[in-house]
């Protein structure tokens, strides 16, 4: 299967992308084939509604150019999942989001879910790795003395994080990257696309 991965903001160099790629392949299916696709008019980074609705607009925009590329699923590469909806309305392949994948996953190995966050801008989640992984299982004790009982890492500046924080803390902890590709894989494989009554085919009957 071919998987796209639509980065939606332009502030990643060459070498951020590939190293995301080269972490996701990692965890890929035998047979998985994954691409990226950066758009170039997305914000830099995602961090408030403007961000996230200009972000939605570039994903909108070419979720149509991947499917007639062949793709059979493409993944919007936030944990925010911006345009994920709107683009299911597009296209007859499934378009996931990581946000909603590392939920769904979360809810199947715990009661209370939390979402995992700090303070970091986005662009320097990884500039201290050390820094990032200590503020990640402070915010996780906290949410643990709260009640939480999974986890799931707001940010895809997280991603590869899961696992070792799984191995840490004990504790289920879910990153976008991993999530958002088993998951995509899964609903290539069981031939899943968006129902027309949850997302009805864009444009609307009266428009068409």
């Amino acid at each position: 299967m071919k998987i796209l991965v639509m980065v939606p903001i332009s502030g990643l160099s060459d070498a951020a992308i590939g190293e995301r790629m080269a972490f996701l392949r990692s965890i890929a299916g035998e047979g998985t084939e994954l691409e990226y696709l950066q758009l170039k008019e997305g914000p830099p980074a995602i961090e408030c509604p403007v961000d996230h609705l200009q972000a939605s607009a570039e994903v909108i925009k070419h979720v149509g150019w991947a499917e007639d590329e062949g793709f059979d699923a493409v993944i919007s590469w936030c944990g925010g999942d911006p345009g994920v909806e709107e683009a299911r309305t597009l296209v007859d392949i499934p378009v996931i989001g990581p946000g909603e994948a590392m939920r769904l996953l979360a809810s199947l190995a715990g009661r209370k879910v939390g979402r995992i966050r700090h303070s970091l801008p986005v662009l320097r989640l990884r500039d201290d790795l050390e820094e990032t992984y200590r503020l990640t299982e402070e915010a996780i004790g906290r949410a643990v003395e709260e009640g939480y009982d999974c986890f799931y890492l707001d940010c895809l500046g997280m991603f590869g994080m899961g696992k070792p924080l799984r191995e840490k803390t004990g504790l289920p902890v879910i990153d976008g990257g991993e999530a958002s590709v088993k998951l995509a894989e899964v609903t290539v494989e069981l031939g899943l696309r968006p129902s027309r009554i949850a997302y009805p085919r864009y444009p609307p009957p009266h428009r068409a």
